[in-house]
């Protein structure tokens, strides 16, 4: 089963998990956005009805180089790519982001 085949009961149910709510960036602050960010987002706004494709071109990549910015390169974006983890569960796939630590 690929990725784009779950859902949340089916998540929930099938890997046997419990939702905790906390805040996961409890000390975050808001931050203007980039000039390069709105003009982008604005650009592409009228795209984002094409397809899931569209709106991740065109609404998701542009935020997560900003949030790559912010982080003054401490995140590493991968795109595409293939995390097959458990096939017996069907845990595998391509996932469309995978946001990572970047090593020093």
């Amino acid at each position: 089963m690929d990725y784009t085949d779950f859902s949340i009961d089916s998540v929930m149910t099938g890997l046997e998990l419990e939702i905790e709510s906390s805040e996961l960036f409890p000390d975050l602050g808001l931050l203007p956005i980039q000039p390069w960010l709105r003009e982008l987002l604005d650009r592409g706004s009228h795209q984002v009805l094409l397809s899931e494709k569209a709106r991740s071109e065109f609404i998701v990549v542009p935020i997560l180089l900003a949030a790559q910015e912010l982080s003054q390169g401490a995140v590493t974006i991968y795109s595409g790519q293939r995390l097959d983890v458990d096939p017996t569960r069907g845990l595998v796939g391509e996932c469309d982001f995978i946001l990572s630590a970047t090593l020093p």
